[in-house]
């Protein structure tokens, strides 16, 4: 059964215009993960592209402070335009995605990072983005193989 104990959901960013995102999401931890399913939510208002990058850190900080990009390719999904669809759409496994505001009118992004594509000791990883525009946007973070369900779970975010 999928509960919230054996997977966590944590909010990485409450709904802001995209311009806003940039690098202000909240990092997660994946020490007691295998890893996190990062589910974003956008809805068009403008026709300002924007590119979603994954950043890791050995410190919730560094990986805030827009860490280090994860080099590795993980695999990514998306859903175009949820009022028409609710089939999401495989794409290359690839570092970073660009949601092209032209077409993604109100869709969601999910990519899957494994905890083992992650380097040099770091167990945060951090959404972040460049500049988008004004195009809403809200960030879910989705621990998957979480290890130490509990009546008062561990934190992740602190």
């Amino acid at each position: 059964m999928m509960t919230p104990e054996t997977f966590p959901i944590i909010e990485g960013h409450e709904p802001v215009a995209a311009s806003g995102l940039v690098d202000t999401s909240r990092a997660v931890r994946l020490r007691n993960a295998k890893g996190v399913l990062i589910v974003v939510h956008y809805h068009a208002n403008s026709n300002t592209n924007t590119t979603l990058t994954v950043h890791q850190g050995v410190t919730k900080a560094l990986a805030e402070a827009g860490g280090t990009p994860i080099s590795h390719l993980f695999p990514i999904w998306d859903v175009e335009n949820g009022e028409t669809t609710d089939v999401a759409a495989r794409h290359a496994n690839a570092a970073s995605y660009l949601i092209d505001a032209d077409v993604m009118t109100h869709g969601l992004v999910m990519m899957y990072i494994d905890a083992s594509i992650l380097t040099g000791g770091a167990d945060w990883v951090h959404l972040g983005s460049d500049t988008g525009g004004t195009g809403l946007i809200s960030v879910l973070y989705i621990l998957d193989g979480y290890r130490y369900q509990q009546a008062i779970p561990l934190t992740e975010i602190a």
